[in-house]
């Protein structure tokens, strides 16, 4: 996949390490007896009723492997995508985790997937961060009658006979959406930028903005956010637990040998 690294710029913040990449949807999907790329979830691809849908799927997806395959030289790591699920929260936020039985342990970058007119769109940043891209064709006008569903009225008022201000709203709503984790579970009428910043229960999102390739482009940065737990990581906690009640704990065969 020919992806293009997207470059944020920041003020007032020293951020993070992270990165954006932005790539054209897949023109064929795979047939009927080819196997899905990594980080497809099978179950998850039979559910999607259109090509369309398919292809938005597929292309955010290749275009993750890709960028972490990017991130793990960046940082020396060692690693494969096929080692990898996506998993989602309560609220249908991604995340990436080690495929069970693998037992690795090395932190992984958050994540945030986006498409739209034929681009997929990928950020990753660093542990500790969450991440939001959001894109939009530079050019689409947003429906005036739509603006009442995510702009206050005194928002909206900014938005007459300014259909950038429009577009510009509407990248910046779904990129804190996604960097907070919530979705539509925020309401995006409250989600006004001051600046370069929202702030949402104390914790502030920092917000840069991209024109790239004829797209207009938010980049949201926000405190990361606790991974769903799996079952590996509920026995490595009894294990943790176990040892700081005893020090004497062990695990394996419990005979003891002295070795004088």
């Amino acid at each position: 996949m020919q992806m293009r690294r997207i470059v944020p710029e920041w003020s007032g913040f020293d951020a993070p390490e992270h990165m954006v990449h932005l790539a054209p949807l897949p023109e064929q999907l795979p047939g009927g007896d080819d196997p899905l790329p990594p980080l497809v979830d099978p179950t998850e691809w039979l559910s999607f009723k259109t090509d369309k849908r398919r292809r938005e799927h597929l292309g955010g997806r290749l275009l993750l492997s890709d960028s972490i395959e990017s991130w793990w030289k960046q940082h020396a790591s060692i690693g494969r995508a096929d080692e990898l699920d996506v998993i989602r929260d309560e609220r249908r936020a991604p995340y990436l985790r080690w495929r069970s039985g693998l037992w690795r342990q090395t932190p992984l970058p958050g994540i945030s997937i986006g498409h739209s007119a034929g681009r997929a769109v990928v950020g990753l940043v660093d542990e500790g961060w969450s991440i939001g891209v959001d894109a939009e064709p530079a050019g689409r006008s947003i429906a005036e009658g739509a603006w009442n569903m995510f702009a206050s009225a005194e928002e909206r008022e900014s938005f007459h006979d300014k259909p950038e201000a429009a577009l510009r709203a509407w990248v910046t709503k779904e990129a804190v959406q996604k960097a907070l984790g919530l979705g539509m579970h925020l309401n995006p009428r409250h989600i006004v930028a001051d600046g370069t910043r929202y702030i949402h229960n104390d914790a502030v999102v920092h917000l840069s903005w991209v024109s790239v390739d004829g797209m207009l482009m938010c980049v949201a940065l926000a405190p990361g956010r606790a991974p769903p737990s799996t079952p590996e990581d509920a026995v490595l906690d009894a294990t943790r637990a176990a040892m700081q009640e005893n020090p004497n704990w062990g695990v394996g065969c419990k005979t003891t040998r002295n070795m004088s």
